[in-house]
């Protein structure tokens, strides 16, 4: 089940990105122009959003999407998703503990569906670092 809520929640990311590109005439990821060609907060087509730092937090009906772009991929930690769990009607009523949501979406990285969001070369430096962020490897090929 939790590889159809992440298939829902990034159909919804990337339906709201196009009507962000269609509106603004811009073919190029929302978070990359956000602060050039519009406000920075606003609703479009009922959807009410905010941008911020490397990400956008969308709401629809009282269901929350927050994510976060690096050039074209999303990425989202496991508090994100399960916000969007949390807020949306029909995925709420399963009563997914943090737990689970966590196993099921390692399992999402074993089948190379997810990957972890690894951080290298902060400063000129050799540092690197997973972070429990997740980030998507393959997308739902499905309106």
């Amino acid at each position: 089940m939790i590889e159809k809520i992440l298939k829902d929640y990034i159909n919804f990311i990337r339906h709201f990105e196009i009507l962000l590109k269609n509106e603004y005439k811009q073919d190029i990821n929302p978070c990359s122009f956000s602060h050039t060609f519009f406000e920075t907060k606003g609703i479009i087509d009922g959807i009410e959003y905010w941008f911020h730092g490397s990400g956008c937090t969308a709401q629809k009906d009282g269901v929350i999407y927050a994510y976060d772009i690096a050039v074209n991929e999303i990425e989202f930690s496991q508090w994100k998703f399960s916000e969007f769990i949390r807020t949306h009607p029909e995925y709420q009523k399963l009563n997914y503990s943090d737990e689970f949501v966590e196993y099921e979406l390692y399992q999402l990285i074993n089948k190379r569906i997810l990957g972890w969001n690894i951080i290298e070369g902060i400063d000129g430096t050799s540092f690197g670092c997973v972070f429990k962020e997740y980030r998507v490897l393959l997308e739902p090929i499905f309106p």
